[in-house]
């Protein structure tokens, strides 16, 4: 088996998007695809649950290639993304598609947050069922998503499978739902999230980003620790399924290799280009452990071991 990718446009709501679906490729039959570079599918685990890794601000989506990788070998689909959008009063980039309006006060909690993430699944059904090497391989009725910084923010925002279907887990890194004050709540408030299937929150001990920002919150006196809030105030769901996983001496670039120093806040981590390695193999440890958890499948280690790694400096279970 090697891994492939099949790349594809969306519309996400207006913005153009492009998106990558890395799947497991039958390297018995590369002769097939000597002219073309369409790999046949290695289709003896399908159909694949979906795994969707939505992006952070002006974060390439190259950056969690790796990760996608990593997560095919365990008989999964990955989806990689960059809609490019409004970021308010930072110009236009790349954005994981956010409906700021949906996140106001009288309307958070009412509707899906998420423009980017309906049309990149009917965009991913489409490619499925044309003549594309993994036609009939896809299984949309199992979509786990993950995001990082404000990607997984809107992972987080949008736990409910009612607003995306087939959704059975939401896993995020250097994410939360402390809000700015400039969508109109209060100084430092944690927004509740529908935490209706299993969620697990991951971050780093050193994130430069999220420090950086407190500004935007005000009012927060003492330690800054949004991640932890959202893990302990907005997350209701109390089923034994739901993690918070803190790794000491990473900062908020960890999940992403190799990181694009030309473009979004990589400058506020220590040294984002230098994690090293055995964090992200942790990470991927962690992230696959918890997908295999939550879609019902043995995980090659359990998280109740992986947690006690010497790299993890605080863990939650709920």
């Amino acid at each position: 088996m090697i891994v492939r990718g099949l790349h594809f446009s969306f519309d996400a709501q207006g913005d153009a998007a492009l998106a990558t679906l890395y799947y497991p490729g039958d390297d018995q039959r590369l002769e097939e695809a000597r002219l073309t570079g369409q790999v046949p599918a290695a289709d003896t685990n399908a159909p694949w649950p979906v795994v969707v890794i939505m992006p952070g601000i002006n974060v390439a989506p190259d950056c969690y290639r790796w990760l996608a990788q990593r997560l095919v070998t365990d008989g999964l689909c990955v989806v990689t993304y960059a809609a490019i959008g409004s970021l308010g009063p930072a110009g236009h980039g790349i954005t994981p598609g956010i409906d700021l309006a949906a996140l106001a006060p009288d309307t958070i909690g009412t509707r899906s947050s998420a423009t980017a993430l309906g049309p990149l699944l009917c965009g991913l059904a489409e490619l499925a069922d044309d003549d594309s090497p993994v036609a009939g391989l896809v299984d949309l009725a199992r979509v786990v998503v993950g995001g990082h910084s404000a990607g997984g923010t809107v992972a987080l925002h949008n736990s409910d499978p009612r607003w995306v279907p087939g959704l059975q887990a939401v896993f995020c890194y250097a994410a939360h739902t402390m809000v700015a004050t400039s969508l109109g709540h209060g100084e430092a408030a944690v927004v509740a999230v529908p935490g209706e299937v299993p969620v697990m929150m991951l971050s780093g001990a050193d994130d430069g980003v999220i420090a950086a920002s407190r500004d935007r919150y005000r009012g927060e006196e003492g330690g800054h620790d949004p991640v932890r809030r959202t893990f302990e105030e907005a997350i209701d769901r109390r089923q034994g399924d739901s993690w918070l996983v803190e790794l000491a001496d990473a900062g908020h670039f960890a999940i992403g290799w190799p990181v694009d120093t030309t473009s979004g806040r990589s400058f506020l981590d220590p040294d984002p280009t230098n994690t090293d390695p055995l964090i992200r193999e942790l990470l991927s440890d962690l992230i696959s452990a918890f997908i295999a958890a939550s879609l019902g499948r043995p995980p090659a280690t359990s998280l109740e071991r992986l947690v006690e790694h010497r790299l993890i400096g605080h863990w939650e279970r709920r």
